[in-house]
């Protein structure tokens, strides 16, 4: 007889999560999530990912879940030594005993990166080999117009099509729809700040379903054999819609 089945509780999604630009300062978690979602031929190499997050931090976005300070002990012991040195303000006349505030800067101890979305703006229609490269750059990380070509590799900040490079959700927090929470939140925001027209990526034919249910198209096969496997290209128009109730 077999042994019995043993309900699951559904996973919730983690507290305090938070949906911020990445920065260079976010390289090392970065790069460890990428090692944890993505085969080693598919993965962005640290060089890729440290180049991206320097030129265009503001085309990525990383999912954290924060971590709080407790500041309920500092308030107490803000209101004893009140207390024990009789400090008399005028503004705290009515209330002292009853109100302290927070302490002027932030309570976030620690952000742990639990999902990311990477991508530049790009010279082509659609995601090719140079798009997805480095250029040779100058001291000021702008591409050496010395070398042909060299302007149509990687990061082209005049360009109105971003082409997103990679999307991953850790492995711990899959199946909560995390994914589609954080490409929508990406073309949303790229929508409102009007920094390109259209979005693309190349995904596996399995991922096709996903992101056709987030507004992307199919586009068919993509001549790019990125890794020497096939993907799909898709696309996302960007309308630039105002919205009805802005005041």
């Amino acid at each position: 007889m077999s042994a019995p089945s043993q309900t699951q509780p559904p996973r919730q999604r983690p507290q305090h999560l938070c949906i911020r630009p990445l920065t260079i300062y976010d390289l090392d978690q970065v790069e460890a999530l990428e090692a944890r979602g993505f085969d080693d031929a598919e993965r962005a190499s640290r060089e890729k990912l440290k180049y991206r997050l320097s030129v265009c931090p503001e085309l990525s976005s990383g999912y954290f879940v924060r971590e709080f300070e407790d500041i309920g002990a500092e308030a107490v012991e803000k209101k004893k030594m009140k207390k024990e040195h009789k400090v008399e303000d005028q503004d705290d006349q009515d209330d002292d005993d009853e109100f302290i505030l927070p302490p002027p800067r932030s309570t976030v101890k620690k952000e742990t990166l639990i999902g990311h979305i990477m991508g530049t703006k790009i010279y082509d229609q659609k995601i090719t080999e140079r798009t997805m490269g480095i250029p040779k750059l100058t001291e000021d990380l702008l591409p050496d117009p010395t070398v042909p070509n060299n302007d149509k590799v990687g990061h082209v900040e005049g360009s109105r099509i971003i082409g997103i490079h990679s999307v991953v959700i850790d492995q711990k927090y899959r199946g909560l729809k995390l994914g589609s929470l954080l490409v929508k939140d990406y073309l949303q925001k790229m929508n409102q700040q009007c920094v390109a027209d259209r979005v693309v990526l190349i995904a596996k034919e399995k991922l096709v379903p996903f992101y056709k249910s987030i507004e992307f198209v199919d586009d068919g096969i993509s001549k790019c054999k990125y890794a020497g496997v096939d993907w799909h290209d898709l696309h996302c128009v960007l309308t630039h819609e105002e919205d009805d109730d802005d005041m």
